[in-house]
């Protein structure tokens, strides 16, 4: 894929429950949660506006399960910032059915 075309993404790490909340079938959850923050709202802002992927990873030790997951939408409330999850586009090191990591 050309560097060119292809969709900003934000990198973040994210505890084990919530991880496997949003990749559950049927999800749990749709909406991640981040502190309104001069740091965050810079990290938004790298990528520009909605559509953007975002890349989750639960863990340092590889292998790492992440996802990479679309969100639609980013809306900014008093002191947090919600990512609006989309379409899960990629799941790696990690089983959606047994929701937990493969070996």
């Amino acid at each position: 894929m050309s560097s060119s075309y292809s969709t900003p993404t934000l990198v973040m790490n994210i505890k084990r429950e919530y991880f496997a909340a949003i990749l559950a079938l049927p999800r749990r959850k749709t909406i991640e949660y981040r502190e309104d923050s001069a740091y965050w709202r810079v990290r938004l802002a790298k990528v520009g506006p909605a559509p953007f992927n975002l890349r989750l990873l639960n863990g340092m030790q590889p292998p790492v399960p992440e996802a990479t997951i679309r969100v639609v939408k980013v809306v900014r409330k008093a002191k947090e910032i919600q990512l609006h999850l989309g379409r899960v586009l990629e799941v790696r090191h990690w089983n959606r059915a047994k929701e937990r990591p493969t070996k």
